[in-house]
């Protein structure tokens, strides 16, 4: 059986949102009968899923919270600073794996140098999202991530799943474009889903799956 680690800190408002993605991406995976190991809060840290790999090693990593070029910053840290969840020093614990990073301007350090098989992340900020008045943008940005996993999870390789959430997102651009008028906020989500849309950076083996 695949087995799936998701590791998900909760800091601040944005990680409270980043979490949320994480816990549903847990959901699915388990759902569609995935072995999933979940490491959220506190638990995020660079010990405990160092240890994890090393005694009961997962397939595919999800990791949803603050990053920068070179860490996932985890649980703990001091922003990032003190022992990151990873970083170059020990992204060996990323070798030959699948790896999906919800977080600002991983890949352009992190995921072309870790030794990972295919690595999906972001080369800018990303943005998620809070409920408004008039529509869940929370759901909204929240099904655009999920549509890697959700693809993954039927066997598809990362490549369309890549694209699965690229369509989607144009999908979203285009309903948040179309309604202006009626939802206040939709500008500003539509800007929003169109950087992530151009942020998303696949690196790695096009072709690998996890099933």
């Amino acid at each position: 059986m695949t087995r799936v680690l998701v590791l998900y800190p909760i800091d601040d408002i944005a990680t409270s949102a980043s979490a949320y993605i994480a816990d549903r991406t847990a959901n699915l995976l388990e759902e569609k009968g995935f072995e999933v190991f979940r490491f959220d809060l506190w638990k995020a840290n660079r010990l405990l899923f160092t240890l994890q790999q090393l005694l009961n090693p997962a397939d595919f990593i999800v990791y949803a919270g603050h990053g920068t070029l070179d860490k996932w910053f985890g649980s703990l840290t001091a922003g990032g600073i003190i022992w990151p969840l990873a970083d170059i020093l020990n992204s060996a614990v990323l070798q030959n794996k699948l790896c999906y990073a919800v977080a600002c301007r991983t890949s352009l350090k992190l995921g072309k140098e870790a030794p990972a098989r295919a690595y999906m992340g972001w080369k800018v900020d990303v943005f998620v999202a809070l409920p408004a008045a008039e529509r869940n943008y929370l759901e909204d940005l929240t099904g655009t991530f999920l549509e890697i996993p959700k693809a993954l999870a039927e066997g598809k390789t990362v490549s369309e799943a890549s694209r699965a959430y690229l369509t989607k997102c144009s999908e979203l651009k285009a309903l948040y474009e179309a309604n202006l008028e009626q939802w206040p906020n939709a500008d500003f989500y539509a800007m929003a889903v169109k950087n992530n849309m151009e942020g998303f950076e696949l690196l790695g083996d096009p072709y690998a799956r996890i099933t």
